[in-house]
């Protein structure tokens, strides 16, 4: 009977030892799928902040173009009579010519 007890000692620590080997490749598999997420976390963090910009700058144009409608429509042309303006074609049509 001790022998067989023996027998069954030493099968259970040669078992014993060779889960120990197998265990360190799960191990490994498991670090890395911890490291995959914590990169994918990190992505993600990045995109949010990206996206939030974004969102951001969109609504500084839409400010933007609000303010520039009320200019638009509050702007009031100068009053300039018929002598001004043919004096200004006139230079403009001199400038043209001599870029030409």
């Amino acid at each position: 009977m001790k022998f067989v007890k023996w027998i069954i000692g030493l099968l259970v620590g040669i078992i014993g030892g060779v889960a120990l080997f197998a265990g360190n490749k799960s191990k490994e598999k498991v670090k890395e799928i911890k490291k995959d997420i914590k990169v994918s976390k990190k992505k993600t963090k990045k995109i949010k902040k990206e996206i939030s910009a974004i969102e951001q700058t969109q609504k500084n144009y839409k400010k933007t173009l609000v303010e520039m409608e009320k200019k638009k429509e509050t702007y009031k042309a100068p009053d300039v009579n018929g002598d001004e303006a043919d004096k200004y074609i006139k230079d403009f049509l001199k400038k043209r010519k001599k870029n030409k």
